[in-house]
């Protein structure tokens, strides 16, 4: 019997068009992705402090070639998710 090869006819249908396989098995994952400095400075965070959240596992992200990368969606969730006690303090309890 002969194997048969799978093409994008086997794939499953999107709106219009069919998705391929690779498209299929890996959701895209939308816009860029961004370095370490440039996660931090959207959430206005040292880069310290993000790789202390990261090690805590609050925050998510994924090291690509031995650099850390970061999902824009993944920021804004980390920022939606954080709890208002954290709202205007600051290094030792000043308000910035």
């Amino acid at each position: 019997m002969k194997k048969r090869k799978k093409s994008e006819a086997d794939a499953p249908p999107i709106g219009d068009r069919l998705l391929t396989l690779r498209e299929a098995a890996d959701p895209p994952i939308g816009d860029r992705l961004l370095t370490l400095r440039e996660a931090a400075d959207v959430l206005r965070l040292s880069t310290r402090t993000l790789r202390e959240y990261l090690q805590r596992g609050e925050i998510e992200g994924r090291i690509i070639g031995g650099r850390w990368r970061f999902r824009r969606a993944d920021l804004d969730s980390f920022y939606a998710d954080v709890p208002r006690s954290w709202d205007c303090i600051g290094k030792n309890n000043h308000e910035d």
